[in-house]
């Protein structure tokens, strides 16, 4: 008997408890609200509530009930009877009312409404459009059913909030400035992008300098720029080139530092170079009709390079092909490449050398190619551009026999149809732009630093270190700056040897790999020629090194490689 008794009162209490509505639960959230005009009923998350007035139609403007929408939804209501104003607060969110005006107070910001708030039997009805902008409300109405729903959505998002500090304030010229970078997100958001401005690892003249950062959330808001002041003293710890060379960062610019390069010990190195060959596409550079832009039968090891401007009206697609016009298959491998564009012919230039030198070798690909099967070498990347841009590959390859390589334009979206590959027209080069093949692809160096004065070694200057001859369809051509070729440099040295980059011929932006590692060459921007230099390393005594360089697409020739031997010098900055 006490048993049943037990069950039939827990069932009685959950009969009760179902019955309740969802507002009476406490801190209770609701999802989505349903109302219909001219109807006291209204279901909160599916559960049917009564309201104390009805929804309805006033000149126009629907009016529903405040309370009861606002408070199911998470927000706190007070009505000042001394004021006879009522305040709605929901997070950062406070809402002032008056009954009978048509004017509200948003986050201490007057705004006029359309239409005016009123109470009705003790309820208080309110615009439903304002309530739902100045809430975060989405509503949706159904004109045949007359009902209105309404979800309160997500919080807008906060932008995120830079802020970061010096470790000190004030610091000597050479000594290195440590940025606690202490940025947040108001939401819990990732920051995932950072924008600095004038934040130097050191500074190397007195003054003051203004730092700034900007951060970007996971939602792509930015926040407000933060800007704070170093000063730097007249002390001096370290001078550019000392601080760099003791803090070496690949690729770093040094500015306009005072070297004297001509006046130098030019070094004279062993060279040697391979047999495979590079083939270059580069002339007409500026296309303006389909075509066959370059083409030549080869086999073994080779390097096919094209860099081309789209100078049409219309988008281009530009194809690398194999091509096996043999009568046996033949076995095709892409070893390593290095792809870029569309967009302005230095900095295609730049990333498609930086992105060969970091070729990650679990891309190569491979083929057997049947008689009469094309490959498309550069599927894997955009091949199209607009009318202005430029384009720009390289692309090593090694096959076991014969194979046509083709660089071809077409115009249009449509693909290139291969049965119609025989009926485009050869484009005829100019005398302003390479093209040709050539052999002897890489060139190999190696240079011993035994002395204590500075040396440099001439890179792709077509004297000291000569340009490569070829042939374009028979006639001879000469790649006036090398471009194509891998240089490999060893350096060996007897004591610490700085490593400097010098352009010569004209505004440099490029790419290069040392210790194993690519880099921009420089990693900020473009050299100036002559007058800007930039860091490659630092090699330690009895430690070989290795540069891998290659003249850029874009960039003018002949650079230099300046080797400075290392005065040992007392680091104040060790212990930062």
């Amino acid at each position: 008997m006490l048993r049943k008794t037990i069950c039939l009162v827990i069932f009685m209490l959950l009969c009760i408890s179902a019955a309740l509505p969802a507002v009476a639960a406490e801190n209770y959230k609701a999802d989505t609200v349903t109302l219909k005009l001219n109807d006291t009923n209204a279901l909160v998350d599916g559960a049917a509530h009564k309201m104390g007035a009805v929804p309805r139609t006033i000149d126009g403007i629907t009016m529903i009930p405040l309370r009861f929408i606002a408070e199911i939804f998470g927000a706190q209501i007070n009505w000042d009877t001394g004021t006879n104003e009522i305040t709605i607060k929901q997070e950062d969110n406070t809402i002032c009312l008056e009954p009978g005006s048509d004017k509200a107070v948003i986050n201490g910001k007057s705004r006029a409404i359309t239409g005016k708030t009123l109470v009705e039997n003790d309820t208080t009805l309110v615009p439903m459009r304002f309530l739902a902008e100045s809430m975060n409300y989405k509503v949706d109405f159904v004109p045949a059913t007359k009902e209105i729903k309404i979800k309160q959505l997500p919080p807008p998002n906060k932008p995120p909030v830079a802020s970061f500090n010096f470790s000190e304030d004030t610091v000597a010229q050479g000594e290195t400035v440590i940025y606690e970078d202490n940025s947040y997100d108001p939401d819990g958001d990732q920051i995932v992008e950072k924008k600095w401005t004038g934040n130097e690892r050191a500074f190397f003249a007195a003054g003051e300098y203004e730092v700034t950062l900007a951060v970007k959330d996971s939602r792509g808001a930015w926040s407000t720029p933060y800007t704070k002041v170093i000063k730097v003293t007249d002390e001096v710890k370290m001078d550019r080139l000392a601080y760099n060379f003791h803090h070496p960062i690949a690729g770093e610019p040094l500015g306009n530092i005072d070297i004297s390069v001509l006046d130098m010990k030019q070094i004279e190195p062993a060279v040697s170079m391979t047999q495979d060959h590079v083939m270059i596409s580069n002339s007409p550079e500026v296309v303006r009709s389909d075509g066959i832009l370059y083409s030549d039968t080869l086999s073994g090891e080779n390097r096919l390079y094209y860099h081309h401007i789209n100078g049409s009206n219309e988008r281009k697609k530009v194809y690398l092909l194999a091509v096996n016009q043999g009568l046996e298959p033949v076995k095709l491998t892409l070893k390593r490449w290095g792809a870029a564009g569309p967009g302005d012919p230095m900095g295609v230039g730049r990333a498609a050398a930086y992105r060969l030198l970091a070729f990650d070798p679990r891309n190569v690909r491979f083929w057997e190619l049947q008689p009469g099967e094309i490959a498309v070498l550069n599927e894997e990347v955009n091949n199209i551009c607009k009318p202005g841009e430029a384009i720009h590959g390289m692309f090593n390859v090694e096959s076991n026999d014969d194979l046509l390589y083709a660089v071809v334009a077409v115009g249009g979206e449509n693909p290139l149809t291969f049965t119609d590959l025989d009926h485009l027209p050869a484009q005829v080069g100019n005398d302003n732009h390479i093209r040709g093949t050539f052999k002897m692809a890489n060139r190999d160096i190696s240079v011993q630093i035994e002395g204590t004065e500075p040396e440099r070694l001439v890179i792709a200057d077509g004297e000291d270190d000569g340009f490569l001859g070829g042939t374009d369809n028979g006639l001879f051509s000469k790649n006036s700056g090398n471009y194509g070729v891998v240089y490999h440099i060893s350096v060996k040295t007897k004591q610490p040897v700085g490593v400097v980059f010098s352009p010569r011929g004209g505004v440099f932006a490029g790419a290069a790999k040392w210790d194993g590692k690519a880099f921009n060459l420089p990693n900020k921007g473009a050299l100036r020629p002559q007058t800007e230099f930039a860091l490659i390393g630092v090699i330690e005594p009895g430690k070989a090194k290795v540069l891998e360089f290659i003249p850029p697409a874009g960039s003018y020739l002949p650079v230099n490689l300046i080797f400075i031997p290392i005065e040992p010098i007392e680091d104040n900055n060790s212990e930062k």
